[in-house]
Parts: C-alpha cells; structure tokens; sequence
C-alpha cells in the first residue's frame, strides 16, 4: 500500500526554492499533490483495520474524521505509516485550514480525553508518523 509521504524536494530548502513555491516553472515541482490526493482517495474502509481496534483505532478515526473535513482530503482513511505533517498539511499546496484542523483536533483531545499535549510534545511528533502519534497521545493518559 502506498504511504501519505512528502517527495524528497518537498518541503524546500533552497533559498530561491523556497522564494518561488507555488510558481509553476520556478519553483519546486507540486504535481504530487494530485497523487497524494489520489492514493488517500484510492484506500478503502477495510484500510482502517491496520490500527488494530481499540482506543488506538477510535482515536485514529476521529483524528481522520476531523482531517477529512478541515482539509479536503477525499475520506477519512488514513493508515499508521502516514507522515503525519503530510496528512496534517492537506491534499493541495497551501491550504490555509490545516491550523483550524490541528486546533479542532487539540480540542477533541481536550474534551473527550481529558489531554492537553505541552509544546514539547508536539515538537518531539513533528516528524512522525500517524501511528506513532497517536501511540504518544494515547501514552499521555
């Protein structure tokens, strides 16, 4: 199965790179975000079993219910071995809600689980995979 994951080139890190994202011939390729889009697009209800039940399946779904709507992406599947800055940033180059889900998310979080991730938490998960995210989240009860 393929995996929610950036391209080697994405996110940028030349100077000039970085000043042209988004500028068709000048900056850096974004066709893949069509294909992101896609292979998310592609995966069926039966993908989900890969969280193995449990608090850790239940929490993966509202987590991908809450990506599915904020972000556009085609549904709410997504599988541990997503990148979770790629299923967080959304299926297209510069979407501008991916704060309102991450915020919706930490509210979720708070309401139904009682947790509040600190600072460092956030930045010990930025790159992570969805698995393991949600493994460090459910390890804060």
């Amino acid at each position: 199965m393929d995996i929610l994951e950036f391209p080697y080139h994405f996110p940028p890190t030349e100077k000039w790179k970085k000043f042209f994202i988004g500028v068709r011939w000048l900056g850096p390729d974004l066709s893949f975000f069509k294909t992101l889009k896609q292979i998310q697009a592609d995966r069926s209800v039966a993908d989900m079993s890969q969280w193995g039940g449990g608090e850790r399946q239940i929490l993966a779904e509202k987590i991908s219910q809450i990506l599915h709507k904020q972000l556009g992406w085609r549904s709410a599947i997504f599988v541990p071995q997503d990148v979770a800055t790629v299923a967080f940033y959304g299926p297209s180059f510069g979407i501008i809600d991916a704060d309102i889900a991450f915020d919706d998310m930490v509210d979720m979080l708070r309401k139904d689980y009682s947790l509040t991730p600190t600072i460092s938490f956030w930045e010990s998960m930025e790159n992570s995979t969805l698995g393991q995210l949600i493994d460090g989240l459910l390890a804060l009860r």
